[in-house]
């Protein structure tokens, strides 16, 4: 082979791998050195029991949002109790890298702030629990839309869990506890089996 030729096929050798590596991303969402392996289980087999909340609450079906922000599975589920007056909501999100879910769970942090004066929720004395499984996890309390509300984002490996709900009469901090350590329990005994 002469020089030229050399040139020539490491040239189209380069095209190739590069192909390659734009499939790869377009395709997958990450290369893969980077992607989260394979799961044997979907996000939308997550949803929560009936039992964990007030007897009157109505749970919708853990369901895909119309609206995503990268992620490769996104499972949202709504519950309402006390004719709509007490509220919370769940969702999971699997991203395609580690990196992306750090992102999603920094993102979900920055949602639970006080929508009048901005301020970040603080971390309630009353929730003790702490998973020894999560990567990332924060308990916060503040106000939004004039009620008590407390939320939970959590990480483990490639997922993003955030849980909040309206606090009231129905909806303590020992409830909302028994939902955070139901939902650790859960993605844990599928990671880390």
């Amino acid at each position: 082979m002469n020089k030229k030729q050399t040139i020539k096929t490491l040239f189209l050798l380069s095209i190739c791998i590069l192909c390659v590596l734009v499939f790869q991303l377009v395709v997958g969402g990450c290369f893969w050195w980077e992607c989260v392996p394979n799961r044997d289980f979907h996000v939308l087999d997550w949803k929560l029991p009936a039992y964990l909340f007030p007897e009157d609450a109505n749970l919708s079906d853990i369901h895909i949002p119309s609206e995503a922000g990268g992620e490769i599975e996104i499972g949202s589920q709504d519950i309402h109790w006390n004719k709509g007056n007490g509220i919370a909501g769940y969702d999971i999100n699997r991203y395609a890298t580690i990196k992306k879910a750090v992102q999603g769970y920094g993102f979900e942090v920055k949602q639970m702030v006080d929508d009048e004066t901005k301020r970040s929720w603080i971390h309630p004395n009353e929730v003790a629990f702490v998973s020894i499984t999560a990567d990332e996890m924060i308990i916060m309390c503040g106000n939004w839309s004039r009620r008590r509300r407390c939320g939970m984002v959590a990480r483990y490996q490639e997922y993003v869990i955030f849980f909040r709900a309206t606090m009231d009469e129905e909806m303590g901090y020992a409830e909302f506890e028994k939902i955070v350590i139901y939902l650790d329990k859960q993605i844990s005994s599928r990671l880390y089996p």
